[in-house]
């Protein structure tokens, strides 16, 4: 159920953690319009789906990986959420209240930006092996 190629998602999750990266300005600085944030973390949303239902296609040949697979997606998804409510002030249950308070640092949303870089990227890097 992938669109192009196995790693979409992950290439989208970094492309995310880099404008978080940019946006605070550690390494370099991308001050862009909260809606360009907000589109990219609508983007990774859909991509994190089609990967957990791509996930369940694969069940049988590696378990641990998929459900190692699945929880880094629910992690994902939990961050991005964070970040549609944190740019748009939109109440989503139980994100805005217990992980929106913790993007006001700009050190945690660089720390989230790193999170999301290296590990979407240790993705890209062990695919070839699962097969």
């Amino acid at each position: 159920m992938k669109t192009v190629f196995e790693a979409e998602d992950a290439i989208v999750g970094i492309v995310c953690g880099l404008l978080l990266l940019g946006l605070t300005g550690k390494f370099f600085s991308l001050k862009l319009n909260d809606w360009v944030y907000v589109i990219a973390f609508i983007v990774l949303i859909i991509f994190i789906f089609l990967d957990i239902i791509n996930e369940f296609s694969d069940l049988a040949n590696h378990f641990g990986m998929v459900m190692l697979s699945i929880f880094h997606n629910q992690v994902d998804l939990a961050i991005s959420l964070a970040f549609i409510s944190h740019f748009t002030g939109w109440d989503i249950y139980y994100i805005t209240q217990y992980l929106v308070p913790y993007l006001q640092s700009e050190s945690m949303i660089a720390g989230i930006g790193i999170f999301l870089v290296v590990s979407n990227f240790l993705w890209i890097v062990t695919i070839p092996f699962w097969y």
